[in-house]
């Protein structure tokens, strides 16, 4: 039977991570952290002989370390751009203070 509701029924909450995702970036981190003197050896081999290879696959191995940041856009215009303001002057009849003798009594 379908579920025609829009409702979602089991599955995974927001935002928890795939197991088998989980497992393989944990694998591949020891794999990293065990030979990690190796990965040295072979980044300094390359480096000698092509540095911008050396960088760019400097570049691609940070992606597992660092996240991706996003560029955002921010808007700065007001959502409503036609806004009014209506200010009335009440004649009350008591003189506006001219300086603070004026208030002090």
């Amino acid at each position: 039977m379908a579920n025609n509701t829009g409702i979602k029924y089991g599955g995974r909450q927001r935002g928890t991570p795939n197991k088998a995702t989980a497992k393989l970036r944990e694998a591949f981190t020891e794999l990293l952290e065990s030979n990690i003197s190796r990965v040295q050896e072979l980044f300094d081999k390359v480096a000698e002989k092509n540095p911008q290879k050396a960088l760019e696959l400097l570049l691609k191995l940070s992606e597992f370390a660092l996240p991706k940041l996003r560029a955002i856009e921010v808007n700065n215009e007001p959502e409503d751009k036609h806004t009014s303001l209506n200010i009335n002057i009440i004649d009350t009849g008591v003189p506006l203070a001219s300086c603070e003798k004026d208030i002090v009594m």
